[in-house]
C-alpha cells in the first residue's frame, strides 16, 4: 500500500490524516513532540494510521511513501525535509492538498497584521448577502474540512500566513490580496524579502481575469509586487484619493471602478483606529469584487463586532478601563492598539519575539500617551532595549506578577492594554490562552 507521510499533528495535520484514511489511504503521522495517545481515538484506531517519532524516521519504508503533508509551523530546516529531498518524494502543504479537490472559488487573504479581522469581516459581508461562505486557513478551520461537509459553499475566505503560503504549487486564489507587510517572522523567514516572496505566492496561480487587491498605502513593496501579478490588480489606500480603486474619505468607502462612482457610507463601522479602517477598505473591496450590493454592505457593519483578543474591551474596574490584544504578536500590530487608543496607557508586552529589532515601537511609544511600560516573559530583556528612556519600563517574569504591579500602578482613567508584541508561545499554548488568562487576572479569577 503507499502512505502519505503527515509531518505534524496538529489541528491542521489531524485534519489531513482524518481526510486521508477516510478515503482508505495509508497515512503515517509524524509529531517531534505529540505522543501515539495524544492523537485522536478515531486515528489510533484505524488500520490505515501509523504514528512515527524522530527514532522512526531512518528505518521508514520510504518506496512506500508517495507524498508528503507538511504543517504550517516545519521549518525548512526539519530532517524531513533532507529525507523527502534524498527519496525523491514531493512536500505540499494542507491547502495546496484541499485545493486539488474543492469546487468552489477562494478568496485569499495575507498580510502581517490584521488579516483575521479582514477574513471575519469579509465572511461577515458575504454571509448577509446571502453567499454561503466556508471561512478557514489559517483562521482556525483547514480548508480540507471544507470537503467533509454536506454543504454546497458559494465561497472560500481563506487567511493565509506565510507558512502556508510556503509550499503553493498550483493551488489558485481567484480573489486574493495582501493586507500589509512589515517585518514578521524572521526567526523562520530570516530576510523581510525571504517573507515578501513567500507572501506574494498568493497571486502565483491567478489568471488574467482573476482579481489582485493590493494596499498601495505603503510604497515599499507593492511597486515590486505589481510587477509579479498576472492578474487585474485593484488598488486600494486608507489615505489619499484614487483614479481608479477604493479609498477611504470622511467615514466613507469611496469606489471608482471602470469608470463607475460609488460611495459607502461607513457610518455603522464600530471598530477604532487606522488599521481597522485599512481591514474595513480591504474587505469592502473584496466584496465588492464578489458581487455585494453597497447597500448590504452598509447594513451588515452594523452587526461586526470584531475579534476576541484584537484590542478588546474587557472590563472597567475603579474607572481603569482594560484591554485585550494578545492576538498582537508584531510591533506593528501593537503599534496600532496603541494609536487606537486614548491615554494615558499602561502597556503590557512580552513573550517570545518573532524579530530582533523593535524599533518600530521607539517611534510610536511617547510619554505623552503611555504612562508605563510593563515587560514580562522570554524576550522582556530585548524589547526593554527598544522602549524610550523616559518612559518609565518594569521588568517582571510572567503575565500574573506583571498585573500585580499593574494594581499598584494604574489611576482611574488609565487605560490597560495588553498588547505583547510577541508570541505567548515561552508561556502559552497559544494567543487565546494568553488572553483568557489576562481577563481572569483582570477580573481577579485567581
Amino acid at each position: 500500500m503507499a502512505y502519505t507521510l503527515v509531518v505534524g499533528m496538529g489541528k491542521t495535520g489531524v485534519s489531513v490524516a482524518r481526510f486521508l484514511v477516510e478515503k482508505g489511504e495509508g497515512v503515517y503521522g509524524y509529531d517531534d513532540w505529540k505522543k501515539c495517545n495524544d492523537c485522536p481515538p478515531d486515528l489510533i484506531n484505524n488500520r490505515l494510521f501509523s504514528f512515527i517519532t524522530g527514532n522512526d524516521l531512518s528505518c521508514l519504508e520510504w518506496n512506500r511513501i508517495v507524498e508528503c503533508i507538511i504543517s504550517p509551523g516545519i521549518p525548512e530546516s526539519h530532517p524531513v525535509f533532507v529525507w523527502c529531498e534524498l527519496k525523491k518524494i514531493p512536500v505540499i502543504s494542507e491547502v495546496e492538498l484541499a485545493c486539488r479537490l474543492i469546487r468552489f472559488p477562494l478568496i485569499g487573504v495575507t498580510g502581517s497584521n490584521g488579516k483575521s479581522t479582514t477574513v471575519a469581516l469579509l465572511s461577515h459581508l458575504l454571509s448577509h448577502a446571502g453567499f454561503s461562505v466556508f471561512t478557514g486557513g489559517n483562521y482556525g478551520t483547514p480548508l480540507l474540512d471544507s470537503l467533509s461537509t454536506a454543504i454546497s459553499f458559494d465561497w472560500g475566505v481563506i487567511e493565509l500566513s506565510s507558512f502556508q503560503l510556503e509550499r503553493i504549487i498550483n493551488a489558485r486564489f481567484h480573489l486574493a490580496g495582501i493586507l500589509n507587510l512589515s517585518p514578521n517572522h524572521l526567526d523562520r523567514h530570516h530576510t523581510f524579502w525571504e517573507y515578501f516572496q513567500q507572501k506574494r505566492n498568493i497571486f502565483l496561480n491567478q489568471k488574467k481575469n482573476d482579481s489582485a487587491v493590493v494596499n498601495l498605502t505603503n510604497p515599499a513593496w507593492h511597486t515590486l509586487l505589481c510587477r509579479t501579478v498576472r492578474s487585474h490588480i485593484v488598488p486600494v489606500v486608507i489615505r489619499g484619493r484614487l483614479n481608479e480603486g477604493f479609498f477611504w474619505e470622511r467615514e466613507n468607502i469611496e469606489e471608482r471602478l471602470s469608470s463607475k462612482k460609488k460611495t459607502i457610507s461607513c457610518r455603522n463601522w464600530k471598530l477604532p483606529g487606522e488599521h481597522n479602517r485599512e481591514n474595513l477598505v480591504f474587505a469592502t473591496a473584496l466584496a465588492r469584487l464578489v458581487g455585494v450590493n453597497s447597500t448590504s454592505i452598509e447594513e451588515s457593519l452594523a452587526t461586526f463586532q470584531g475579534l476576541d483578543h484584537r484590542i478588546q474591551k474587557i472590563a472597567e474596574i475603579d474607572g481603569v478601563i482594560y484591554y485585550d490584544d494578545s492576538k498582537s504578536t508584531t510591533p506593528a500590530s501593537t503599534c496600532a492598539a496603541v494609536d487606537s487608543l486614548p491615554g494615558p496607557i499602561v502597556l503590557l508586552m512580552g513573550g517570545r519575539g518573532k524579530i530582533k529589532d523593535y524599533s518600530e515601537l521607539t517611534m510610536a511609544l511617547t510619554t505623552g500617551k503611555i504612562k508605563t511600560v510593563i515587560l514580562f516573559g522570554e524576550d522582556r530583556d530585548a524589547l526593554k532595549e527598544y522602549i524610550p528612556i523616559d518612559i518609565p519600563t518594569h521588568l517582571t517574569v510572567n503575565l500574573q506578577e506583571a498585573m500585580v504591579l499593574v494594581r499598584s500602578l494604574v489611576e482611574p482613567g488609565d487605560r490597560v492594554l495588553l498588547s505583547p508584541t510577541c508570541t505567548s508561545l515561552d508561556q502559552y499554548e497559544n494567543y487565546e490562552k494568553r488572553g483568557e488568562h489576562f481577563k481572569h487576572l483582570v477580573y481577579g479569577i485567581e
